[in-house]
């Protein structure tokens, strides 16, 4: 039964044309890489604006004057430091208000947030606040003011320095520096 041509046995074609998987490179390690480099400077960046956009909220308003005040040992005396002006169109959230002072003799210096008025200097505070209160985790807007309550048993000069805020508006918290560049206060002995 020979005659014809033998028949050889093939192996079946694992492929099927059309049917096999491309060949796909894989990505140099060079390329994945700049990718992830790139990535982590564009997230650096953002991160970057971010804290910077959350830390700088806009300026207090300041000025160059000094109160000068004078009163009595033995009874409070209450002193306007900052005011938010007219068209201030802000509400901040106070985290509370840092004041520095020095002294001839010992005094105690407490600010108070005076909510719907203002103070120049009085005895008498009540007068022009709607409320006197403390101003840690209140709020402050257009028409309220900060006022130091200075007060000692004895003579003495006091210097009070400027006043700094902290406080958070929207998503922006800080502590700047706001309203009078200080105050002068002279208390006298009472019956002086």
């Amino acid at each position: 039964m020979s005659g014809g041509p033998s028949a050889t046995p093939t192996e079946p074609d694992s492929r099927i044309d059309g049917l096999a998987p491309p060949h796909l490179r894989r990505p140099a390690r060079r390329q994945r890489w700049r990718k992830v480099l790139a990535a982590v400077l564009a997230v650096t960046v953002v991160a970057g604006w971010v804290t910077w956009y959350v830390l700088t909220p806009t300026e207090l308003p300041t000025d160059d004057r000094e109160v000068i005040a004078s009163g009595v040992s033995g009874q409070s005396l209450y002193v306007g430091m900052f005011s938010a002006p007219d068209g201030f169109e802000r509400t901040l959230h106070l985290d509370g208000v840092k004041v520095s002072a020095t002294a001839s003799a010992p005094v105690t210096v407490t600010p108070w947030l005076c909510q719907g008025g203002t103070v120049g200097v009085t005895t008498a505070p009540r007068q022009f606040c709607t409320t006197l209160e403390d101003p840690e985790g209140a709020e402050l807007s257009t028409g309220d003011s900060i006022v130091v309550e200075v007060n000692g048993d004895e003579a003495a000069i006091a210097e009070v320095d400027r006043i700094r805020i902290g406080f958070r508006e929207d998503l922006r918290w800080g502590t700047h520096p706001a309203g009078h560049a200080g105050a002068r206060v002279t208390l006298i002995p009472a019956g002086s």
